[in-house]
């Protein structure tokens, strides 16, 4: 089932630079992956906000293991297992259009 992950309420120093640092080292729009279905981010009502769509949330797990955790790593020198962690919400999708 596909599920909507929204990401925000991120630690402090977590915004646009970080994001676009992370997101150069995963190389997501030439390599993207496997099951990501949609992606978007930006400020939302003051916040960091990331909102994906994956076709289950395994994708998801799969992605943030193996090629997120280790670009923030790199990034920025922080682990992103351990210390302040954002809100992560998940929503089933009943449906979703692709055109």
């Amino acid at each position: 089932m596909a599920v909507a992950i929204r990401t925000t309420d991120f630690p402090e120093g977590v915004g646009t630079g970080m994001y676009d640092g992370v997101q150069a080292a995963m190389d997501v729009a030439n390599d993207p992956p496997e099951g990501l279905i949609f992606h978007w981010a930006g400020d939302v009502d003051g916040k960091w906000t990331v909102t994906d769509i994956w076709e289950a949330r395994e994708a998801y797990d799969r992605f943030r293991d193996e090629r997120l955790f280790p670009a923030i790593r790199q990034v920025s020198g922080m682990d992103p297992g351990s210390g302040p962690m954002p809100t992560i919400t998940e929503f089933a999708i009943h449906s979703y259009l692709k055109p």
